[in-house]
This record gives C-alpha cells, sequence and structure tokens, in this order.
C-alpha cells in the first residue's frame, strides 16, 4: 500500500509540541510563584499593606508577632525586645480577661514616629484597625493592643464606653496607678460621679486620663470584687446605666460608687499622690 500510515511515537517519549510545552512552563512558573510567595498573601489583613506606599517594608517576625517596618528602621535593633513586651502583655491580658490563649499571628505596622504615622494612615494616634495595629512612638503598645483584644474578648460595641476606655486604660502598660489618680481627683474636687461618667460622651483614652483614669479604677473594682463574668455582661448591656446596676448589683448607683471609692481607698499609694 501506498498510503503513509502516522509514525507512532516511541513509549515513553514526551509530546513536544511548541504551544503545550509553553503552556507547561507558564503552569509551573505560575505554581512557584504562588508557592513561593511569603505566607502573608492569603490573609486578608495584608491587602492594605500592598499598596504602593507600603512597597519594600520588610518584616520582623519573633514567634507569632510580625512587625511591618520600612527598611532600615531607626528602632530596628528593638524589636526584639518589642516583640517579647507584646508577647508578655497579650499574656497578661487573655489571663485576666479569661480569654483563650492567643496562638494567631499578631501584625504591628510599626511606622517611624508620629510624623511617618499620621502621614501615612491619616489618623492622629496609634490605632487597631482590621486586624491590623498600627503603632508608632512616643505610644505605650498597650492602648492598640487592648483596642484589638477587646474586639476578640467580645465583638458587641458597648453602650456605656465609660467601660470601653476604661479597659483600654487599664491595660495600657504605663504603670499607672488609677486608683490613686481617682483619689487625687477627689481630693482636689475634680472626681467625676459615676452616674456622670456612665454617660460622658468626652471619654477618650487616646487624648485624657481624667474620665478614663477613673474609668480604669471602676473597671478594676468590677473585676477584683465580681469577677470578669460580671464586667463582660456590664460591658455587652445595652440596659441604660441605672436599670442595669439595678439589675446587676440590686442597689443603685450611688451605693456602688460608695463600694468602688472604699475600695479605692485601699490602693493609695502616698509617694504619688499630687504629681497629676
Amino acid at each position: 500500500m501506498n498510503s503513509k500510515l502516522p509514525k507512532t511515537r516511541p513509549m515513553g517519549e514526551s509530546f513536544k509540541h511548541p504551544t503545550l510545552i509553553f503552556i507547561g512552563l507558564l503552569l509551573a512558573f505560575l505554581i512557584l510563584v504562588i508557592t513561593g510567595c511569603s505566607e502573608h498573601k492569603g490573609d486578608h489583613r495584608y491587602q492594605i499593606l500592598d499598596a504602593a506606599k507600603y512597597r519594600n517594608w520588610e518584616f520582623y517576625t519573633f514567634e507569632n508577632i510580625k512587625i511591618f517596618h520600612q527598611p532600615n528602621h531607626l528602632q530596628q535593633d528593638k524589636f526584639p525586645e518589642v516583640a517579647q513586651m507584646y508577647l508578655r502583655s497579650i499574656k497578661k491580658i487573655t489571663e485576666v480577661l479569661q480569654m483563650t490563649p492567643y496562638n494567631d499571628t499578631l501584625v504591628i505596622v510599626y511606622y517611624t514616629g508620629f510624623g511617618q504615622g499620621r502621614e501615612m494612615t491619616g489618623r492622629e494616634y496609634p490605632f487597631a484597625e482590621n486586624g491590623i495595629i498600627h503603632f508608632w512612638l512616643p505610644s505605650f503598645l498597650g492602648p492598640t493592643l487592648m483596642q484589638y483584644m477587646l474586639s476578640r474578648w467580645t465583638p458587641v460595641e458597648p453602650r456605656h464606653r465609660f467601660l470601653k476606655h476604661g479597659l483600654i486604660a487599664l491595660f495600657d502598660f504605663s504603670g499607672q496607678n488609677y486608683h490613686n489618680s481617682t483619689h487625687i481627683y477627689i481630693e482636689r474636687g475634680k472626681f467625676i460621679s459615676l452616674e456622670k461618667l456612665a454617660i460622658d460622651t468626652n471619654i477618650n483614652s487616646d487624648t485624657e486620663r481624667f474620665q478614663s483614669a477613673e474609668a480604669a479604677s471602676f473597671v478594676a473594682y468590677v473585676l477584683a470584687n465580681h469577677g470578669v463574668s460580671m464586667l463582660k455582661e456590664m460591658y455587652q448591656s445595652q440596659l441604660p446605666f441605672d436599670e442595669m446596676v439595678r439589675d446587676f448589683f440590686f442597689m443603685p448607683v450611688d451605693s456602688l460608687e460608695k463600694r468602688w471609692l472604699d475600695y479605692v481607698s485601699l490602693y493609695i499609694t502616698p509617694d504619688t499622690t499630687g504629681q497629676q
């Protein structure tokens, strides 16, 4: 027969069509790119960090703490100490508030200072948002960490803002004695009653340690004398404050205030009286 049969390819010989070779190489390249990307690419929190303004920034990693920073950051040599401070602070918060141990990755965008922080974020003070802490000096690490941890403690935004800002101040890790601060305000005639503190819309732990200092003292009193469960119920309650106090403590607000201030008197440190 004169008809030509197609040539058969020896068993084991690969098909070398140029188009398929190109497709195969492209797929291999894409697989390498995907698997070679840093692990954070699958985390939605990093999406805001992929903007051009964060280009070439680097990670310092210590256990489950990731500090995202500009290359040659001036505080870079202190990052190991900073990371350990975060770990200790997280442990303290989770123990006191009886939270499950924190094993997730904590991401801190660490700016060079308030100038860069404000310019890049458009915010006046360090903050936690979308699961990421934005931090710059001068500031204590506690307030932004507590903002982040509170959202894990409960997703409920409290009706009574002083409880939230009290917790942020209480865990600011500044070393302040807020019972002592409260006592000083009483002595100076500046004390804000519990009834007024509960409806104070000007309380802001970013900008002051007057109302928030009293709030921190009150929160500490509730924790010590009534426990985490009571504080969490108060935090989540949407009742008017006086009604909540009667339901939870079986007493009026002024009686609860007296018990709080009696507790405060036990924690006055005379060596710091009058310094604030």
